[in-house]
């Protein structure tokens, strides 16, 4: 899970995944597979918590607290779905 911290982080993130093309798999509604950029996958989920939306990868950056790629690009599809849905 991470914590934005800052605005610059989340759009450091945005800027890696779409220098990277990054691979989007949905899984079902919440739950993304990111392909990362030594070909292997990664879980993202995105989720209410307690009132708080909260994002998960299971990459190293992201078990640590920190904004990835790979959930920038599951949050970008996450939302557009999200607006589908409503």
């Amino acid at each position: 899970m991470f914590i934005l911290k800052s605005k610059e982080q989340i759009i450091q993130a945005v800027e890696r995944a779409k220098a990277n093309h990054t691979l989007v798999k949905f899984v079902r509604f919440g739950e993304y597979m990111v392909k990362g950029a030594a070909g292997n996958f990664y879980t993202v989920r995105c989720e209410r918590r307690g009132g708080v939306k909260v994002v998960d990868c299971t990459c190293t950056a992201g078990i640590f607290g920190s904004p990835c790629y790979h959930a920038a690009s599951a949050l970008s599809l996450h939302v557009g779905l999200a607006a589908r849905r409503a």
